[in-house]
């Protein structure tokens, strides 16, 4: 599965007042000239629930039980992510590219079916 996501400025502004993870480098586009970035930075942990939230409305009988995220790139906000989802062995490799092809983030989902 393969989905592609636009990461707005605003979707940014929104998850740094719900997390209280207010940093510059993610909301001011100064402070991230400073670092070295053309515009601010996605937050990683964003990106990974993003990802899972993504994951679980094609997949809505199953439960992410654990995972593990890798972070390689920051992604610039007012980008578009591509996650790639691919199962093996009960296990689900999610991959996080920039348009570029760039590999942002990668990691594993475990998961299993939901009880009712």
């Amino acid at each position: 599965m393969i989905t592609k996501k636009h990461i707005t400025y605003e979707a940014i502004r929104q998850y740094a007042a719900a997390s209280k993870d207010t940093a510059d480098i993610h909301l001011d586009a100064e402070a991230a000239a400073g670092a070295g970035f053309k515009r601010p930075i996605v937050h990683g942990m964003y990106i990974m629930g993003l990802g899972q939230s993504l994951y679980l409305s094609e997949h809505p009988t199953q439960w992410i039980s654990t995972y593990d995220m890798k972070f390689q790139k920051p992604l610039l906000v007012d980008s578009v992510a591509i996650f790639e989802f691919v199962d093996s062995d009960g296990h689900i490799l999610m991959t996080v590219t920039a348009e570029s092809g760039e590999v942002i983030a990668s990691g594993t989902l475990s998961v299993k079916e939901r009880q009712r």
